[in-house]
């Protein structure tokens, strides 16, 4: 199985001063789209992004591809998770974002139609 990581945002305070640091520090280009800053390596398609704050939700967010986004949604929350946003449209698709027991954040994530 592939990993079913599919994309990573780092979401903080201070978007700008969070991309210019991981540019710097690892090399990572970016680009400033308005709501986020795309972060890429040589040549390669974004990989991650720099996020303005989200309320309960700070620091790196794994997001999990699913096909079914509300009955995953339905499960984890039965399993113990805890929904902070849900059904976010975003560029490529719709996240709803949530922590685990231990309180960790993650996001679930449906592909858009034309992606």
């Amino acid at each position: 199985m592939p990993t079913p990581f599919v994309w990573f945002d780092n979401i903080g305070s201070n978007r700008d001063e969070t991309a210019s640091f991981l540019g710097k520090a690892f090399g990572w280009s970016e680009n400033n789209i308005g709501p986020m800053t795309f972060l890429t390596g040589d040549g390669e398609l974004p990989f991650a992004a720099a996020c303005d704050a989200m309320k309960d939700i700070s620091g790196w967010v794994p997001y999990i591809e699913v096909d079914d986004l509300e009955a995953e949604v339905a499960k984890v929350s039965a399993l113990g998770a805890n929904v902070v946003a849900a059904n976010l449209d975003g560029p490529a698709g719709t996240a709803t974002f949530l922590t685990d027991p231990g309180g960790a954040p993650i996001a679930l994530w449906k592909r858009g139609q034309n992606m």
